[in-house]
């Protein structure tokens, strides 16, 4: 068994070296491994980075109180008196909110239009976000039509610069001027707040409000204060949802179907990379054959020969995979992306995300093609008709 393990050590080695006389065909497996890892990191860092932005906003000690019927913050509506009865149940922070949606936003580089979250805040909004900080400029003034915009929105998008004035088609003679701009949030970071009362002055939703986010003493508390909501009469249409599990299900609206299109396209490029890597495999194998005949004839045994054929066709497969696994990591994982979420079309800026876990898999099934490409050729080997190879070396 030693001699064995020597044997494919050595014969990998030598099958590796010599790759300088026959580079096409390992360039095209290369080549197409990389296509294929990189195509599919790329997809998926869409997704994860979402994910990434909104497991580093979510907290397990806050939650949402929204109606029932509501898949989303815009969807809900909460009359004062629920409001009210929320802020009885004692919670350690409540914070009514309103969500707008804000059309024709137009993305700086290229001038693409964009909607854009705008929030309607009180003070309790930021003693419910503590890592919600202004880095430039100020807060926004109660009862003034004042707004401030997270760091993300005012980079991706036009006319939120500190002294803009930005306006909501449905109040066309109000200008709301940005007086500040804020950070700590990636999910708030692309949404513009305002003053609560200044939206209800215009109508929208008056004393009421699309949510309640709450604030609770400690995790273990959620238990206890979801019976006391369902208890409620005047919150029966009401539920309360851990900020986590929220966030989960309003970014799944993107997040699957990018999964399920890196999946198809990968298995996809997987079928042309196999292809390379069976064209890669027939085409050493054939340029070896006199080569391969003459370790048979020295006592070679064809399984050596084939697993060392397998491990050189892996290797260069691996090889692509690192490849297009560094190449995507260097030109995607940190760049800042726009994508919708929810049924609104709200747009939410974050950072895309190459994660190990995907870049794992994208090697495993590169080195898999590599493997499964090459059986054709193992089954060559182990035919080659020794004596009839080795004649034809003669004149």
């Amino acid at each position: 068994m030693l001699r064995t393990l020597r044997q494919v050590r050595h014969l990998t080695l030598a099958n590796l070296a010599d790759l300088r006389r026959r580079p096409g065909p390992a360039v095209a497996l290369a080549v197409s491994t990389a296509c294929a890892t990189g195509v599919f990191l790329a997809t998926m860092a869409l997704a994860s980075g979402i994910e990434r932005a909104l497991a580093s906003t979510a907290r397990p000690d806050r939650a949402v109180v929204i109606s029932n019927v509501a898949s989303a913050e815009a969807t809900s509506l909460l009359q004062a008196h629920q409001v009210a009865a929320v802020r009885d149940m004692g919670f350690a922070v409540t914070s009514p909110e309103n969500v707008l949606t804000l059309p024709k936003m137009m993305r700086k580089r290229d001038g693409a239009l964009f909607r854009l979250g705008k929030r309607g805040v009180e003070q309790a909004a930021f003693e419910l976000r503590p890592e919600v900080r202004i880095v430039a400029g100020r807060t926004f003034e109660p009862g003034k039509w004042e707004m401030i915009v997270g760091v993300r929105a005012a980079r991706e998008f036009a006319g939120l610069a500190i002294g803009d004035t930005v306006r909501h088609p449905d109040a066309p003679h109000v200008d709301w001027r940005v007086v500040g701009h804020f950070a700590g949030s990636v999910i708030h970071e692309s949404e513009l707040w305002v003053d609560k009362a200044a939206l209800a002055a215009y109508g929208w939703a008056g004393k009421g409000a699309r949510v309640v986010w709450v604030g609770l003493d400690d995790a273990a508390s959620l238990a206890t204060m979801d019976r006391a909501l369902r208890a409620s009469p005047i919150l029966a249409s009401t539920r309360l949802v851990v900020e986590g599990e929220f966030f989960q299900a309003f970014g799944a609206t993107i997040t699957r179907p990018l999964r399920t299109f890196a999946a198809v396209v990968g298995v996809i490029m997987v079928l042309g990379a196999v292809s390379a890597a069976v064209y890669a495999a027939a085409t050493m194998t054939a340029m070896r054959r006199v080569e391969i005949a003459t370790l048979r004839a020295l006592g070679i045994g064809v399984f050596p020969i084939g697993v060392a054929i397998v491990a050189e066709s892996a290797l260069v497969a691996g090889g692509g995979a690192f490849l297009g696994t560094a190449i995507v990591h260097a030109s995607v994982d940190g760049a800042g992306s726009v994508d919708t979420l929810g049924r609104f079309d709200v747009q939410m800026a974050y950072d895309k995300a190459v994660t190990a876990e995907a870049a794992f898999i994208a090697l495993a099934c590169a080195v898999a093609v590599g493997m499964v490409g090459t059986i054709g050729a193992v089954v060559h080997a182990t035919r080659l008709d020794i004596a009839s190879t080795l004649r034809r070396m003669g004149p």
